[in-house]
């Protein structure tokens, strides 16, 4: 990091769920600029609380639940599939 920023803001402008915002400057440059940085393995750990909502809610099918739960798990297991293009930050600053 030292050889692309002369100064690197440790505390973050913002953080949300994927992702933190923090406050730099390149080197020898006068502005600051804003660097989006993913959390670690959130992608991971977003599969993977999925994957125990699923089988929790299985196990509360088995109680007399008259609703499909089950079935919205696997449409959120879809839709982060679907999102993945949001883990992908070379490709987003690609399209900027």
């Amino acid at each position: 990091m030292g050889e692309i920023f002369e100064n690197f803001d440790i505390n973050p402008l913002g953080s949300a769920s994927i992702a933190q915002v923090d406050q730099a400057r390149l080197r020898g440059d006068k502005n600051d600029v804003v660097v989006k940085v993913q959390h670690p393995g959130i992608q991971d750990l977003m599969m993977t609380d999925i994957r125990n909502l699923q089988a929790f809610v299985l196990y509360m099918q088995k109680a007399d639940i008259k609703f499909d739960l089950f079935s919205i798990t696997k449409e959120m297991e879809k839709q982060v599939v679907k999102i993945g293009y949001e883990f992908d930050f070379l490709r987003e600053a690609n399209t900027i």
